[in-house]
């Protein structure tokens, strides 16, 4: 394979954590001087997909809208079809998908005589969740087929394991890839910075600010967020809670910010086209999520700086081994108990412990490095001695 590879990314998401991935790998690959060509989906969509789709245009590479949703439909036989033409017409060494559409349309592909390498990042697998159901098993078994194809890019640990004690993937298909965060843009923010990113949010200025950012869905669990914070927010009168995301479960949260009676005390964003915005408007970050693959927010947050409150569920457990100083964690769907971290994470404050957050975002979560760590295992070089 020559030096400089020809790529193809093929996502589904066009906002939110895995589109965020993407974006930052095809800006680290493109300023590599390798090809990049994308497919990706406009019906989960946000301003920074037409920016990333231009870049990808204006060096030199293909994109196309496959114009595809998250869950099956008959259309994805149409998106497969273009998507075949785009592999056949770009002739890439190697196609890379993120998330489950985009990991079944993308390998696929081999089925159908492209010959290429194939890679596929699940970020975060659907039966990871706690009570796996009906859902769970179905996904699972497509996971499983089609695990035998290519190699597994796994963004965590737990991630990893799943696949090879539950999915049976074996480990010669599997690799480890950190996320990355961009820390001349994820950074710690000074007074100036955080009075202008409350002033744009609507957030009272002189408030201690409890940050979530994540889309209102069952694998986020914002229930169990608003749950916690509710007696923390009529405790501590200068707490206010900052939540940014959108998702299907928006009215049952506007509902249960209402019923809980905070609703003054919270401020919802759907969406910034630059979370780094927000997360300067924040004096910590919580995320209570039943699961993850490897929490782009929380990686974003760490390099802000901020201390964290994080769940124990799956693809959190690589937190915990960096030795962080200002950490609090709780069990996924446990109200009370992250009621108490939040509790506990501002009776610290007075501290004013100094803080190596953004030291170890530097340390394991440095752009550069993922970026010769995707490069090696696209190349087929063995894993770094540990």
């Amino acid at each position: 394979m020559s030096a400089r590879m020809n790529i193809l990314f093929i996502s589904e998401p066009g906002l939110d954590g895995v589109f965020r991935i993407v974006e930052r790998l095809t800006g680290r690959l493109l300023e590599r001087g390798h090809r990049v060509h994308l497919a990706y989906s406009d019906r989960r969509s946000s301003p920074p997909l037409g920016k990333l789709v231009e870049r990808v245009a204006a060096g030199g590479g293909e994109t196309l809208n496959l114009a595809v949703a998250n869950a099956p439909t008959p259309r994805d036989a149409l998106a497969l079809a273009r998507l075949w033409a785009l592999a056949r017409r770009v002739r890439p060494d190697v196609i890379h998908a993120h998330s489950s559409k985009a990991g079944v349309l993308g390998r696929t592909l081999a089925l159908l005589g492209i010959r290429a390498r194939f890679f596929y990042s699940p970020h975060a697998y659907y039966g990871l969740v706690p009570s796996p159901g009906r859902n769970a098993t179905l996904y699972n078994g497509i996971e499983r087929l089609f695990g035998k194809i290519g190699t597994t890019v796994s963004c965590s640990v737990d991630e990893r394991r799943f696949a090879v004690h539950q999915l049976g993937i074996p480990e010669t298909r599997l690799r480890v890839l950190f996320n990355s965060v961009d820390r001349s843009r994820f950074r710690r923010a000074d007074a100036e910075m955080r009075a202008a990113a409350r002033r744009a949010a609507g957030v009272p200025e002189e408030a201690v600010v409890l940050g979530s950012l994540g889309r209102l869905c069952f694998q986020k669990d914002p229930q169990t967020l608003y749950r916690a914070a509710a007696p923390v927010l009529r405790q501590h009168r200068e707490l206010h809670l900052l939540h940014l995301g959108r998702g299907e479960l928006e009215p049952e949260i506007a509902a249960l910010a209402a019923q809980l009676g905070i609703g003054n005390r919270v401020t919802r964003l759907p969406f910034l086209a630059e979370p780094e915005k927000f997360f300067a408007a924040c004096d910590a970050f919580i995320l209570p999520s039943r699961y993850e693959g490897l929490p782009v927010a929380a990686i974003e947050a760490l390099a802000c700086d901020l201390p964290l409150i994080l769940s124990t569920g799956p693809g959190f457990s690589d937190f915990p081994k960096l030795g962080l100083s200002h950490c609090w964690s709780a069990p996924p769907e446990d109200a009370d108990g992250f009621a108490r971290a939040i509790e506990a994470w501002i009776a610290d404050r007075t501290a004013s412990r100094p803080s190596n957050h953004r030291e170890l975002a530097a340390v394991h979560f440095d752009p550069e490095r993922c970026i010769d760590h995707l490069l090696a295992i696209y190349r087929g070089e063995p894993e770094p001695a540990s």
